[in-house]
């Protein structure tokens, strides 16, 4: 559908491409990753033409209908709502109309499949034409809007009014509702929070289309992709898989290149050193002469050297402190008298506790963490730390706050001017910069770096309580997946805002949701007992919305031993637990076994419907009948796949819980 031949690409002195390779088939779902500044936005930019190759060729067919999402905030003309933004590039009635003819005029040349897959999409077109009323449109699009964030009064408000963050999810939903045959995103997580994602999740898991998505989200790669692409060192490497495959067969590969290359060193040494033995000794002139033709012509394997961020973090072991931690009790904030951000929000950390914060944009999780954090006044209610309770408090804008004409070892002596120096390095090596590398100024630091700088200021001074405001903010795969593991092997208390659903899922140990009225409810447990905890709330019925990666996050820490608990007491809490996670499992199992069997039917009438398009002596009203349903049944049975891989999922997940104990 979209090829890339030998295809260079250079910005200055910097090579980004270097007669790289891609081919993006039909009905391919691509998770495109590597460092920042390797080339995937530039690769997208050529892919669809926005920007030129130096050399090679990029083939695709011209009436490819393309829809794009890039990272730049859109624009529009004045006065445009929200609405009209986001349906902008939905086909309409003529357009659609105007496809529809070209296709029969093309159907009596067609034969075999190309004649089926004619059928197929006049019976879509067809479709769609009979359930587009006057408003349909409006009311996808709207709905469309609400599923990402948007309230109904939203709508009708000018786009120029909503800020850089907004205007980036509107053009989200411009993209899904453009109905394209290609659907490329560039970070569409960005900005999104977790009901949002999930709802992304559920679009692109139900869009038909091919994907080739961008993203720094491992839960997004690892739940909508079955093929990853690594973009680095000029190169665009294909793995067969979604992201876990991925990080497992990377390594693999470097791993036998560099056996390969230890091999081949140790017998160029054997061979080097016969040579320098014999090369004076007439009777072995020919040997000789022979091993170095061999040395000639032995090729080398090239190191592989692992595209990564920054892979380990250390976070240094806090002072001690009391059992409790924070409490907070009838807590309110409201910047202007009477308009409340939250309030009667009651909270309780205790010590060596992973909290995470969650909750719509909006609902006001950075202002209550500010408060936490000291940095606001609470409008009503109390407040207090707990004995030697030293907070730490990372912004979301924290890496904007440092000095860009300070030095990485100066950042730190500000914060720390009676810390020795081989301290401060000590720190500093911890986050990546060992050597020369704390001596680099702020200004040449790239974003991930800059926020790898402000936790090492933050940490420099050991806190026992970090509350983290979206600490994953631009730091890539690899370092997300470092901070994951140094936050669980943390001893001290956590409370994390974030929408990064695989950090979550890694770190927290409990859930926070600050919801709409303001209040704060406590879900025991992680992300995914959360979700299943809300769905029961909501009336939705409960499924885990994806595996885990494997091999990749560390295992959550236990939580802290309760020393003087009933160990009686616990002990029946756990057989308890045991018993309903038993009774959970039975029940997934079950629901899974009819989801099977729900999918194998549908199977089974796409086969039927197949067959009858391919059937020369089917009729034309047949055949557009045939079409449309088949455009229908693959709905159908999209929508049971997903539920059949989410109910698999959750067995496997309540089947390991139940293995732990």
């Amino acid at each position: 559908m979209i090829e890339g031949r030998d295809i260079s690409k250079r910005y200055g002195g910097q090579i980004i491409f270097a007669r790289a390779a891609f081919r993006l088939p039909p009905g391919a779902r691509v998770g495109v990753v590597g460092p920042n500044g390797a080339g995937k936005t530039t690769l997208f930019e050529l892919m669809t033409g926005e920007a030129e190759c130096d050399a090679g060729t990029i083939s695709r067919r011209k009436d490819l209908r393309l829809g794009y999402l890039p990272q730049q905030v859109p624009a529009a003309p004045d006065g445009t709502t929200l609405l009209a933004f986001a349906s902008s590039r939905m086909p309409s009635r003529g357009a659609i109309a105007s496809e529809m003819a070209d296709l029969d005029r093309a159907l009596p040349a067609a034969s075999g499949d190309g004649a089926r897959r004619i059928l197929v999409r006049l019976g879509e077109l067809q479709e769609r034409l009979e359930r587009m009323g006057e408003y349909a449109a409006d009311a996808l699009a709207a709905q469309t809007l609400r599923g990402i964030g948007f309230a109904p009064g939203d709508l009708a408000r000018p786009f120029a009014d909503f800020s850089g963050g907004w205007k980036m999810r509107a053009a989200l939903a411009r993209a899904l509702l453009s109905e394209p045959e290609v659907l490329l995103l560039d970070e569409p997580g960005n900005y999104l929070d977790l009901p949002a994602i999930e709802f992304l999740r559920r679009a692109l898991a139900a869009f038909r289309g091919t994907l080739a998505m961008i993203s720094h989200d491992r839960y997004l790669l690892e739940t909508l992709t079955r093929e990853t692409w690594c973009v680095a060192f000029g190169k665009i490497e294909r793995y067969p898989g979604p992201y876990s495959y991925y990080e497992r067969e990377r390594a693999a590969r470097a791993e036998t290149a560099a056996a390969a290359r230890k091999n081949e060193l140790r017998r160029r040494k054997e061979i080097e050193r016969f040579v320098e033995r014999f090369r004076a000794k007439a009777t072995l002139a020919k040997r000789v002469q022979s091993k170095i033709r061999l040395l000639e012509k032995m090729e080398e394997t090239d190191e592989i050297v692992l595209a990564r961020g920054r892979d380990d973090f250390r976070i240094p072991p806090p002072p001690a402190c009391g059992r409790e931690v924070l409490r907070a009790e009838g807590l309110g904030f409201a910047y202007e008298p009477g308009r409340w951000i939250f309030r009667g929000a009651d909270l309780s950390l205790q010590r060596g506790e992973k909290t995470c914060l969650v909750g719509p944009n909006g609902a006001g999780k950075t202002t209550l963490l500010r408060v936490l954090a000291g940095r606001l006044a609470p409008g009503e209610g109390t407040m207090r730390f707990g004995v030697h309770v030293s907070p730490g408090y990372q912004s979301q804008d924290s890496a904007e706050t440092l000095d860009p004409t300070a030095t990485c070892l100066g950042v730190l002596r500000a914060v720390a001017p009676d810390a020795a120096e081989r301290d401060l390095r000590t720190t500093l090596g911890g986050f990546g910069f060992s050597g020369a590398s704390a001596e680099k100024t702020v200004s040449v630091l790239s974003g991930g770096e800059k926020i790898r700088l402000a936790f090492a200021r933050l940490l420099v001074r050991p806190p026992n309580l970090l509350l983290l405001d979206e600490p994953t903010t631009h730091l890539d795969l690899e370092s997300r997946a470092a901070l994951e593991r140094a936050l669980v092997a943390y001893e001290g208390t956590a409370l994390v805002v974030s929408h990064d659903i695989a950090f979550v899922r890694a770190v927290a140990r409990e859930i926070l949701e600050l919801r709409g009225d303001g209040t704060l409810r406590r879900y025991v447990g992680g992300y995914d007992e959360y979700r299943a905890a809300a769905d029961r709330a909501a009336g939705v019925p409960a499924a885990e919305p994806a595996r885990k990666e494997e091999g990749g996050s560390a295992p959550a820490a236990a939580a802290p031993a309760d020393d003087g608990g009933d160990a009686k007491a616990r002990q029946r809490e756990r057989a308890a637990e045991r018993k309903a996670v038993a009774s959970e499992l039975r029940k997934a199992e079950k629901a899974l076994e009819k989801a099977e069997a729900d999918v194998t039917a549908l199977e089974r009438e796409e086969t039927r419907l197949a067959a009858l398009l391919a059937d020369p002596a089917t009729g034309e009203t047949e055949r557009a009948e045939a079409g449309k349903a088949l455009k229908a049944l693959a709905e159908k049975k999209a929508a049971a796949e997903a539920r059949w891989e989410e109910l698999g999922q959750r067995r496997d997940s309540l089947a390991a819980r139940l293995a732990e104990g």
